[in-house]
């Protein structure tokens, strides 16, 4: 929800980093595609919300032609397409990780039967 405040307030309003705007998307969508895809269990639920993000992010540079002081730029969504991709495949490599270990939180302990 961020995400789509802040690209659809003008210009005026905007925060400013003073980073690239290719930077701050990439940075933004790669925070949302880690955290939020880690929830999804299945490929299906992390590729269905991994393309509804490209397509968000697509949507929301053309809809910046409607607000004051922004303009849609190309680059910005391709910045942001690949964050949310590097996050989503990051977060898939630390959720299959963990399955392979077994859960981080598992309270298991191996004992040896010899000690």
């Amino acid at each position: 929800m961020a995400i789509v405040i802040l690209s659809l307030v003008p210009g005026a309003a905007r925060p400013q980093t003073g980073a690239p705007g290719e930077l701050e998307h990439f940075v933004a969508y790669l925070g949302t595609g880690l955290f939020i895809s880690a929830r999804y269990r299945s490929l299906l639920g992390r590729l269905s919300f991994w393309a509804a993000v490209v397509a968000l992010s697509f949507s929301l540079e053309f809809l910046q032609q409607f607000v004051p002081g922004r303009e849609p730029d190309l680059l910005d969504a391709w910045a942001s397409s690949s964050g949310v991709t590097l996050g989503v495949f990051c977060a898939a490599l630390a959720i299959g990780a963990i399955h392979r270990r077994g859960s981080v939180f598992s309270a298991e302990v191996a004992v040896d039967p010899a000690e």
